[in-house]
C-alpha cells in the first residue's frame, strides 16, 4: 500500500522534478539551426564537434545560480572559446545560439508527454493544497520553464536562490518558505530529487520530504547517487510524478 502523507502545502524543486534536464534533447533538436548560425558568420563547423564542445562546457562552467536548463551565455562563450572562435564573432554568435537554444527549450517542453502529466497532477493537488516552487536557479530561468510548461498559475509561492540570495540545502531556504505560508513545518511537504540538497535540507528544517527517485534508464544520462550517505531519510519515495496524487492527502 502506498504510504500517505498529510499536508496543507506542497513545495516543489524545479530541475529533475517538475522538468527533466532538456539539454541533450535540445542540442539534438536544434543542431541544424546552430550550424546555420555559424555559417551566417562564415564559420564552417562540424556538428559533432560543436555538440561535444558545448557538452564539455556545460559540465565545466558552474557558478552561483547558473541556469543549466535554460543555459547561460558564459557556458556558450566557453564552448566558443574552446572552438577557437574569434571574440569579435563570439560576442554576437553566443547570444544568437542562446536565443535559438531557448526556442528549442520551449519546443521540447511543449512536445514532452511528461509536461501534461505534471500539469494534470498539479491540477489535482491544487484543488485542496497550497502549492509553491523553489529552485537553485536564476529568476528568469525558473519563470521561463514554468511559463513554457503552462503551470505558473498553480503556484502561490515562486522563488529562486538568486531572488533570496541563498541556496539549498541551507536551512534559511526552507525557513523562507515557511515564513510565506505561515504554517508549521510539519504541514509542509517538499518534493525534490536530490538526497542531500532536498531531503537533508528540508528535513533539517522540520518539513516532510518526498524524494523523486528518477530512473536513469529512462533518460540515458548520468544521474544522482541515491546510495550516497545522507543525514535523513525521505518520508516517501516516488518514481513517477503522478504518484504524488496518491500519496498526498
Amino acid at each position: 500500500m502506498t504510504k500517505q502523507l498529510e499536508a496543507e502545502v506542497i513545495v516543489f524543486d524545479q530541475g529533475n522534478t517538475l522538468i527533466m534536464d532538456p539539454f541533450n534533447l535540445i542540442l539534438d533538436l536544434k543542431i541544424d539551426e546552430f550550424v546555420s548560425l555559424f555559417k551566417k558568420h562564415n564559420i564552417p563547423i562540424n556538428p559533432k564537434e560543436l555538440i561535444n564542445a558545448w557538452k564539455k562546457s556545460n559540465e565545466r562552467v558552474n557558478y552561483k545560480y547558473c541556469g543549466h536548463f535554460s543555459q547561460e551565455e558564459p557556458i556558450i562563450q566557453d564552448a566558443l572559446k574552446s572552438l577557437e572562435i574569434p571574440s569579435h564573432i563570439s560576442v554576437l554568435l553566443g547570444l544568437e545560439l542562446l536565443h535559438e537554444y531557448r526556442i528549442g527549450l520551449k519546443e521540447v517542453i511543449e512536445s514532452d508527454k511528461r509536461t501534461e502529466e505534471v500539469r494534470r497532477t498539479l491540477g489535482k493537488l491544487s484543488k485542496n493544497k497550497r502549492l509553491g516552487v523553489f529552485s537553485d536557479d536564476r529568476i528568469v530561468g525558473l519563470g521561463m520553464v514554468l511559463d513554457f510548461m503552462g503551470i505558473s498559475n498553480f503556484f502561490e509561492y515562486i522563488e529562486t536562490s538568486e531572488s533570496i540570495g541563498i541556496e539549498k540545502p541551507d536551512i534559511e531556504v526552507f525557513k523562507h518558505m515557511l515564513n510565506h505560508f505561515g504554517i508549521p513545518p510539519s504541514s509542509v511537504v517538499y518534493v525534490g530529487d536530490d538526497p542531500k540538497r532536498d531531503v537533508d535540507g528540508a528535513k533539517e528544517a522540520g518539513l516532510k520530504v518526498i524524494l523523486y527517485k528518477v530512473d536513469p534508464r529512462k533518460y540515458n544520462i548520468p544521474w544522482r547517487n541515491y546510495d550516497a550517505e545522507t543525514k535523513y531519510k525521505p518520508d516517501a519515495v516516488i518514481e513517477e510524478f503522478s504518484d504524488l496524487a496518491d500519496i498526498l492527502t
